[in-house]
């Protein structure tokens, strides 16, 4: 899949898919692949870090940055390096991708 590009996955319902020559967005709910992810992230949350899981954003940024934005002061914030999670993003990428209208 390609190396250079971020998914941003917003609390408020989209998420944005950006690469060279893209920069596209569709509601979550459209998305099987996101929950996926979000639940990998979530489970490698570093210890040392307290909160609740409702975020403001999640951005992945190819894939060896990964940032947890915590909704408010009670929620975890946190990041992650590591090209761990590539399948999870790979089905999330291929799966925005396939809605991206081709020209």
């Amino acid at each position: 899949m390609e190396n250079n590009f971020t998914v941003h996955i917003f609390g408020y319902g989209e998420t944005q898919y950006i690469k060279k020559g893209v920069n596209f967005k569709t509601t979550t709910t459209n998305l099987t692949k996101v929950q996926p992810l979000l639940d990998a992230i979530w489970l490698q949350k570093p210890s040392d870090v307290e909160g609740g899981d409702v975020y403001h954003a999640v951005n992945v940024f190819n894939y060896d940055r990964k940032q947890w934005q915590g909704k408010g002061k009670d929620n975890a914030s946190f990041s992650l390096k590591g090209d761990d999670l590539v399948n999870f993003i790979d089905e999330l990428v291929a799966e925005i991708t396939a809605l991206i209208p081709q020209e």
